[in-house]
C-alpha cells in the first residue's frame, strides 16, 4: 500500500509539471503527460489517478489537434471513471469529449456531453469547470443561432463567476457576451464588455485570451464604422496570434484587416494580406474563414482583374455551399438534439412529480393503517376475550353454529388488523444487524402454525448450508420466512399422498437465497404477477388475508433484495428470494 501511495504521489507530481509547462510548450507537456501514465499502469487496481491522467493527455492532444486520439484517451478515462464511481473523472471526459466535438464543429454531437458534464460538475461542486461548461453550452447555442438559450447560459456563468469572485473566468464570459451582444446587433454594450475584458486580460497578462478580445473589439469598431481604430485593434490581435502561432486567429484577424483595407481603398494592401491568408487557411483546412478571404479577394479583383475575380468568386460560391449544407445540418440536428433532451427533461420532471406524489401517499397511507390498526386492536383483542368465556357458557347447539360464525370472522378481523400493523413497523423500526440463526427462526415459524388445520399431514424438509454467517435484521428475515412458510402450509393439497413443504437456505456469490418449496395447490398463471399486491387471493382454498404476501414483498424490499415464484396448478410453487450481503461478508 505505501508503494502503491508513494507511485500515486510521483505521478500526481508530474501531472502538476506537466499542466504547468503546457502554457509554454504542448508537446513537451504531452512527454511528461504520457510518462505519468506509463508509471500508473503499475498501479494495478483501476483508481482516479488512471482517469486523471487520461484525461490530461486527451486535454492535451485535443490541443496539438490530434482529435481521434483525444477523443480515444477521454473514452477510455470514462470508462474506468465509471467503473469506480469517479464523478470528477466522468465530468472531465465529457467535458473533453464535448470541447473537441465542438472545435470539429459538430454542435449537435458536442450538446449531450456538455449538458453531462455540467449535471456532474454541478453534483460535485466544482465552480470552476461548471461555468467552463456553460460557457461552452453557450457558445455551442450560438452556432444553432439560438441567442437566447445563450444569453441565458453565459449571464449563468457570470453569475457564478461573480459569486465566487473569478476574475479569470468572468472576463472571459466578458468576452462571450460581448460576442454575443455584437450578434444582436446591440454595439453599444458589446464595445462596454469587450473593455472590462481587454482590461482584465492585460492585468493578467494572458495574452492569448487577449488576442482575442483584441480581435473582437476590431469587430466591434468596424461595425460601428470606426474603421482606422478597427484596423488597430485587428493588427494587434494579428501580432498576438502571431506570437503564439495560432492560425485560426491569424487567419481570421487577416481577413478581417483586409476588409478594413478594401472599404479604405487600400487594394493592392488588402489583396497581399488575403493571399497570405489564404495560403494558411488551406493550409490548416479553415473553410469558414477561407471563403471570406475568396470574396473580399473577388470584390478587390473585379474593377482591375476579371479572371482573377471570377476564380475566386467560383472558389467563393463552392466553399459557401458546402458550408451552408453543414451549417444547415448542424442546425436540424442540434434542433433535434435539443428537442429531445427537452422532451426527456420533461418527462423526467413528470415522472419525478408522480414519484413525489407516490410517496406522500404512501406514507399517508401508511400512517392511516398504523391508526387505524391499534384503535382497532384493543377492542378487537376485547371481543377475542369475551368470545372465550361466552364458549364455555353455550350449550345448544344451534347457537354454538353460530357463535363459531362469529368467532371464526372475529380471529380473521384479527389477523387482517395484524398484518397491517406488520406492514407498518417494516418501515418504522430503526435498522439493527445481528448475526442471522436460520435453523432457530425456521423451527419456530413452522412450530407455530401447529394449530392449522392439516398441520400434522405435512412433512418438514429443513435444508440450510452449514457454517452459514449472515448479518441481518432478524425482525425482517423472521417475517419473510414466517410468511412464505404459513403461505405454503395454508395452501397445502391434502389430496396428494406426502404434502410437503422444504425450506432450503444457502449463499450464493453476493446473495443469501432463501427457498421455500411446496405440492400444494399450485397458482394460476394469471394470477402470478398478483399475488404480491395487497388484498389479493389467488385462490379460495386457504384462509389467508390476502396480506401475506404483500408483506413479504415490503420485508424483501426493505432489505433491497428480490423475490420470484416459480408454480404450476396441482404441481405446487417455489418461492426464492434472493438478500444481498452486507459489504463485510462479501470478503
Amino acid at each position: 500500500m505505501k508503494i502503491a501511495d508513494n507511485l500515486i504521489g510521483e505521478i500526481e507530481d508530474l501531472l502538476a509539471e506537466a499542466h504547468q509547462i503546457s502554457k509554454e510548450s504542448v508537446p513537451n507537456a504531452i512527454s511528461l503527460t504520457e510518462k505519468a501514465l506509463f508509471k500508473s499502469q503499475k498501479i494495478k487496481e483501476k483508481n482516479a489517478i488512471h482517469a486523471n491522467a487520461l484525461n490530461q493527455l486527451s486535454s492535451l492532444q485535443r490541443r496539438n489537434k490530434e482529435f481521434t486520439t483525444a477523443r480515444s484517451l477521454a473514452e477510455r478515462a470514462q470508462l474506468i471513471s465509471n467503473k469506480i464511481n469517479y464523478d470528477k473523472g466522468k465530468g472531465d471526459a465529457c467535458y473533453n469529449i464535448g470541447l473537441l466535438l465542438k472545435e470539429q464543429e459538430k454542435y449537435s454531437e458536442a450538446l449531450p456531453y456538455l449538458t453531462y458534464a455540467l449535471h456532474l460538475y454541478a453534483k460535485i461542486k466544482n465552480h470552476e469547470f461548471h461555468i467552463k461548461s456553460l460557457c461552452l453550452l453557450g457558445n455551442l447555442y450560438e452556432g444553432f443561432h439560438d441567442f437566447k438559450n445563450a444569453f441565458l447560459a453565459y449571464e449563468e456563468a457570470l453569475a457564478e463567476a461573480e459569486e465566487h469572485q473569478n476574475i479569470n473566468l468572468i472576463s472571459d464570459i466578458y468576452l462571450s457576451l460581448a460576442s454575443i451582444n455584437l450578434k444582436s446587433n446591440k454595439v453599444s454594450k458589446a464595445s462596454q464588455l469587450i473593455e472590462k475584458c481587454i482590461k482584465v486580460k492585460e492585468e493578467l497578462q494572458q495574452e492569448e485570451k487577449l488576442a482575442s478580445a483584441y480581435y473582437l473589439a476590431g469587430k466591434i469598431k468596424s461595425k460601428a464604422g470606426k474603421l482606422d481604430k478597427a484596423g488597430y485593434h485587428f493588427m494587434i490581435a494579428l501580432s498576438l496570434f502571431n506570437q503564439h502561432n495560432i492560425e485560426a486567429g491569424m487567419v481570421e484577424s487577416m481577413e478581417k484587416l483586409g476588409g478594413v483595407y478594401f472599404k479604405q481603398g487600400k487594394i493592392k494592401e488588402a489583396i497581399d494580406l488575403l493571399e497570405e491568408a489564404v495560403k494558411i487557411a488551406e493550409k490548416s483546412n479553415l473553410k469558414i474563414s477561407l471563403f471570406k478571404c475568396h470574396n473580399l479577394l473577388f470584390q478587390c479583383f473585379k474593377p482591375v482583374n476579371t479572371s482573377k475575380a471570377l476564380f475566386h468568386l467560383e472558389e467563393y460560391v463552392k466553399l459557401k455551399e458546402e458550408e451552408n449544407n453543414k451549417y444547415i445540418k448542424n442546425l436540424v440536428d442540434g434542433y433535434e438534439v435539443i428537442s429531445h433532451m427537452e422532451d426527456l427533461e420533461k418527462d423526467a420532471e413528470i415522472e419525478q412529480e408522480k414519484a413525489s406524489i407516490i410517496e406522500k401517499k404512501n406514507t399517508e397511507l401508511d400512517s392511516f393503517f398504523y391508526r387505524v390498526s391499534h384503535d382497532l386492536k384493543g377492542p378487537i383483542a376485547s371481543l377475542l376475550g369475551l368470545s372465550e368465556l361466552v364458549d364455555k357458557d353455550i350449550k345448544d347447539p344451534d347457537a354454538r353454529h353460530f357463535f363459531k360464525m362469529y368467532d371464526h370472522q372475529i380471529r380473521r378481523l384479527n389477523m387482517i388488523v395484524m398484518e397491517l400493523i406488520n406492514i407498518t413497523e417494516l418501515n418504522y423500526r430503526d435498522i439493527k444487524l445481528t448475526p442471522i440463526n436460520f435453523y432457530e427462526i425456521v423451527d419456530n415459524c413452522i412450530s407455530a402454525y401447529a394449530y392449522l388445520p392439516n398441520y400434522s399431514k405435512i412433512s418438514f424438509t429443513i435444508d440450510i448450508e452449514s457454517n452459514l454467517y449472515f448479518k441481518s435484521e432478524w425482525y425482517i428475515i423472521n417475517t419473510i420466512l414466517q410468511n412464505l412458510i404459513e403461505n405454503s402450509i395454508k395452501y397445502i393439497d391434502i389430496n396428494k399422498n406426502q404434502p410437503k413443504v422444504d425450506v432450503v437456505i444457502f449463499k450464493r456469490k453476493d446473495h443469501v437465497i432463501l427457498k421455500v418449496i411446496d405440492n400444494g395447490h399450485g397458482i394460476e398463471p394469471e394470477h402470478i404477477n398478483k399475488i404480491f399486491g395487497m388484498f389479493y387471493r389467488a385462490s379460495e382454498e386457504g384462509s389467508g388475508t390476502g396480506l401475506g404476501l404483500f408483506v413479504l414483498k415490503r420485508a424483501i424490499e426493505r432489505l433491497k433484495g428480490d423475490v420470484s415464484v416459480q408454480s404450476e396448478p396441482k404441481v405446487g410453487s417455489t418461492f426464492e428470494v434472493k438478500i444481498p450481503l452486507a459489504k463485510e461478508e462479501l470478503n
